[in-house]
């Protein structure tokens, strides 16, 4: 696997290769600049010459145009020190290079024309060798040589700046970095953003990292309740089990080892539920459930299960249902789900009255109790029973809210119940 690069050694690469494309850039650009002046240039006085010749009075094969000019009539007048090819172009100025320079030197410049001699219309060959052409060409690369070392200048300057930027821009990021690799096992602390370099980017990756960690946080949390009040809830028929089962040992009346036997089987039937319900919040998909409506009946029955934590308080219960809804949700799980806030409702009301109102959308359970007191045992309670029914909202698209009541207690609702439940 390759060695992953710093921000600084990506930057470093790319303007490198950025840098080296415009220097090559700027000498093809450079050498075809020159190359196509000079041809233009030689181009121009070859046909001024041509033009002169045309007008000279011609009485030899070969004439002397100016000091690095000569036209040289028919192809038979060229030295053999010229390698000249028959098939020029006519009036086309054409480069002939020095041989056995690797540097492309130019020789001379020849143009192949007509002109009229005696009558007769004959080719001539121009042949123009000043070497101003040679030393323009050096002279344009050598000016162009020095303006590229300033260029050069410049850019490593311009890269040192950039490499500057670069290491501003991401140091807040490696701050960022350095504090997660700092992180210990279960550490969910909030990231902190530096004093300095903070860009829009950098803000929102902070703060979603910060809130995924809450969610991861408070989901942590909540398994950590969900297990407490699983151990809770399962400890409690199996203590029934075994105190039942205690007593069965020295019992001998009939009338004793029945209600011993209904305990035992109200246990067993409560754990199981309680099971089934944990085990069903893991799954995606659940067997079909044949609708069926919260009813008196069913809100009393949920009652019955816990009369007990009525005994000796001076407390009245009313039961007003204004339309039973349809659900197609397991009895076990909504009889868990309302019966924690019953529960809860029983648990920390001492006198006064407890009204379960049921509507075509709602279940609000209202009491009179001691509210929800922060940092105490109650809503210590109330978390604990809520954790499950709380998942159990959230698996069908319910919502549970609790509030403080004008009476002083709690106010416990659960809204969106004809939703179909799960699709």
């Amino acid at each position: 696997m390759s060695k992953i690069k710093s921000a600084k050694q990506l930057t470093f690469t790319y303007f490198s290769i950025v840098a080296f494309a415009i220097i090559t850039i700027h000498f093809s650009v450079l050498e075809s600049t020159v190359e196509n002046l000079e041809h233009f240039t030689a181009q121009y006085r070859l046909e001024s010459l041509a033009n002169s010749l045309n007008e000279a009075d011609i009485n030899s094969d070969i004439v002397v145009l100016d000091n690095f000019s000569t036209a040289y009539i028919g192809y038979g007048a060229l030295p053999d020190s010229l390698e000249i090819s028959k098939q020029l172009a006519l009036n086309s100025a054409v480069e002939i290079y020095k041989a056995g320079r690797v540097d492309q030197e130019t020789d001379y410049f020849v143009m192949k024309t007509t002109v009229m001699v005696n009558g007769e219309m004959l080719d001539a060959y121009i042949v123009n060798n000043d070497p101003i052409f040679e030393l323009s060409e050096e002279k344009t690369l050598k000016s162009q040589a020095n303006q590229l070392l300033l260029s050069f200048g410049l850019l490593i300057l311009s890269l040192l700046v950039v490499l500057k930027i670069a290491s501003r821009l991401t140091k807040p990021y490696s701050s960022l970095a350095n504090q997660l690799s700092a992180k210990t096992e279960g550490d969910l602390s909030p990231l902190t953003l530096p004093a300095v370099g903070k860009t829009v980017e950098l803000v929102t990756l902070t703060e979603s990292i910060n809130t995924y960690q809450s969610q991861i946080a408070d989901m942590l949390e909540r398994e950590r309740a969900f297990n407490r009040f699983a151990s809770h809830e399962l400890r409690t028929p199996l203590m029934v089990l075994r105190g039942s089962l205690s007593l069965l040992e020295h019992a001998n009346d009939p009338q004793f080892v029945d209600k011993q036997r209904v305990r035992m089987t109200t246990a067993v039937e409560a754990m199981q539920d309680y099971v089934e319900t944990l085990l069903s919040l893991t799954r995606e998909k659940e067997d079909a459930v044949t609708p069926w409506r919260l009813n008196s009946a069913e809100i009393e029955t949920l009652l019955s299960h816990f009369q007990m934590l009525l005994e000796e308080k001076n407390i009245e219960v009313l039961v007003n249902v204004e339309h039973a809804p349809c659900l197609r949700v397991s009895h076990k799980a909504v009889g868990i789900l309302v019966g924690n806030l019953i529960k809860n409702a029983f648990v920390y009301t001492e006198q006064g009255q407890i009204t379960i109102h049921v509507s075509s959308n709602a279940i609000v359970i209202q009491d009179t109790g001691v509210g929800l007191e922060s940092n105490s045992k109650v809503n210590q309670g109330y978390g604990l029973g809520l954790v499950i029914a709380q998942d159990i909202a959230r698996k069908y698209g319910w919502q549970i809210d609790l509030k403080e009541n004008d009476a002083g207690g709690c106010t416990a609702s659960v809204t969106g119940l004809e939703n179909e439940g799960l699709k």
